[in-house]
């Protein structure tokens, strides 16, 4: 993946001085959000610069879902009655700008759901989480289900090969508890990290 340098030098950004911006006001790493000491000839152009440089720049840094780098961005360049005033605009300018943004990190290929889907879901299941529980935080960072859903079509021999893996490393084995309260113990725990009932039978040698 490019660096954040890299993308940056794409759209002929050197430095915050670029942007208009003091130092020390780009990039920051506290996403408290931030219009700065924005100069008074900034144009909407400036400003939609700014928020691009701030877009390749988290995404130099990983893969972000659409709707994450979205609310990441949102978040970042909040919308206040003052800012409004300043650009003599309409509620909603931000989000139109942030909108902007997305659409070019996608054409330039910055920005992937595909490629991030990829990714999370192999981080996710290396951490021992089941499809439930991986789909409701993809849902936080996605907007395509049907993404979501191709990313986690796997055959349920595959979850149910997983989930064995879970109950070998927190209990080391899977093995099916001869005590009722020890088998149900050991279903309420594959249920929490994500799995379904009918993978959590299958899990059981």
């Amino acid at each position: 993946m490019k660096s954040a340098e890299e993308f940056l030098a794409e759209l002929n950004i050197k430095s915050g001085a670029d942007l208009g911006v003091e130092p020390g006001l780009e990039f920051d790493k506290d996403d408290k959000g931030f219009w700065g000491s924005k100069a008074e000839s900034e144009t909407l152009a400036d400003l939609s610069k700014r928020i691009e440089a701030k877009a390749v720049a988290l995404l130099a840094m990983r893969e972000h879902g659409s709707k994450e780098l979205q609310q990441k961005l949102l978040k970042k360049f909040p919308e206040t009655p003052e800012f409004l005033s300043e650009y003599s605009e309409q509620p909603g300018l931000v989000k139109r700008l942030v909108n902007d943004v997305l659409r070019t990190c996608q054409e330039n290929n910055w920005q992937s759901d595909e490629r991030y889907l990829e990714q999370a879901v192999r981080n996710y299941v290396d951490k021992g989480h089941g499809p439930q529980k991986i789909r409701q935080k993809l849902q936080q960072t996605c907007y395509d289900s049907d993404l979501i859903s191709a990313a986690l079509d796997w055959d349920e021999s595959d979850w149910a090969e997983l989930a064995q893996t879970v109950l070998e490393k927190k209990y080391g084995n899977a093995q099916k508890p001869a005590e009722q309260k020890e088998q149900a113990k050991r279903m309420r725990f594959l249920q929490s990290r994500g799995f379904a009932p009918s993978t959590i039978w299958k899990a059981f040698r």
